[in-house]
Order: structure tokens, then sequence, then C-alpha cells
């Protein structure tokens, strides 16, 4: 992709990188040329609100799939990955968005930590709640339930607490919070 299209992007200025992606790209693109500006164009719509990210970002899931681009979808734009981790419980099961999220969580951990206030617990998590907070990413919680061999109810009062100890009250924020925490 172009540098004016990461620089507007990176800067903030969605409107600038959006029309720097509509502009009719220079000659014949590679499927991995292709997909990345893709995914630039789903970052775009993802960091402006709009409503349409997820179609978008859908069409180049597909594309990725296909063409077996795990590794540039997760790296391309930090957007799409935190989209990936805090969606994670939206997207369709199945092996090749389980190693996605896997993915997207690894490179989100990777990435430095602005907040120091931020990286402490309000209390340690035990060893039950680690295991389930580990399964939390992909699985429902009948799955989670089963996987671990415990019921749903007892995977719910587990998430209960770990919610409080993570101070969230979502999925979506345990999952973002974890992978600040270092514990995903």
């Amino acid at each position: 992709m172009s540098a004016p299209t990461r620089i507007a992007l990176a800067s903030g200025d969605h409107h600038a990188a959006s029309e720097h992606l509509q502009a009719p790209p220079p000659g014949d693109l590679t499927p991995r040329r292709a997909l990345t500006r893709q995914i630039l164009m789903a970052a775009a719509a993802i960091a402006r609100g709009d409503p349409t990210a997820g179609g978008i970002l859908g069409g180049a899931l597909d594309a990725a799939r296909h063409g077996g681009f795990l590794h540039t979808v997760v790296t391309t734009a930090p957007e799409v990955t935190r989209y990936l981790v805090e969606h994670s419980t939206q997207l369709r099961p199945d092996p090749f968005m389980d190693q996605l999220v896997g993915a997207a969580l690894q490179v989100r951990a990777a990435q430095p930590d602005a907040s120091p206030a931020r990286r402490m617990l309000i209390e340690p998590l035990t060893a039950a709640e680690t295991r389930i907070l580990q399964l939390l990413p992909t699985g429902t919680y009948v799955r989670i339930g089963a996987t671990l061999y415990i019921s749903r109810n007892t995977v719910k009062t587990h998430l209960r607490s770990i919610y409080q100890k993570l101070g969230v009250t979502s999925r979506a924020e345990a999952i973002e919070r974890a992978v600040e925490l270092r514990l995903l």
C-alpha cells in the first residue's frame, strides 16, 4: 500500500486514507496487495465508526481465508487487530477464525502498553479462572464448560469473578483487558 495511505490512516485522517484507497490501483495488484488494500479500507471504516466496517472486513477475511494470508490480516492495521479481538465472540467459529483470533491476541499482547496504571489486577485470578479466561476469546459458555468438564452455570460464576477482578463489565472488555495484562 502507498505510504500516503498508511500515513493518513496512522495520523487519524480517515477521509484522506479512504480517498487514497478509492483511487484506482496502479496496474495489477498481487493477491496479497489486494488483500492489504481491503484491510486498510476496513481499518479506515472501523476508525471512523462506519457501520459497513464489519462487511468490508468480512470480505477481506474471506480473501485471506482463500489465500492463506492470516499474518497479513493481523499485522497490516492495528484497528483491524483490535476489532478482531473485541469482536472475537461474534465471529463464526471455525479453525481459520480460531487461528486468526489467536494470532490477533498474540499481536496485541506484543504491542507496548501505554498505560502503566492499568497493569495490575484488582485481585489475582484463580487457576480455574485463568483456564476459563484462556478459552474466552474463542468459546461459548457451553463450549468452555464442555472443554473444562464444568457446567454452564459454573462458567458464568467464574466469569463474573473474572470481570470483577479485571475491572470490566463485558466479554469484549475482559478479552481486551486480559491482552493488556498479558494474560492472553
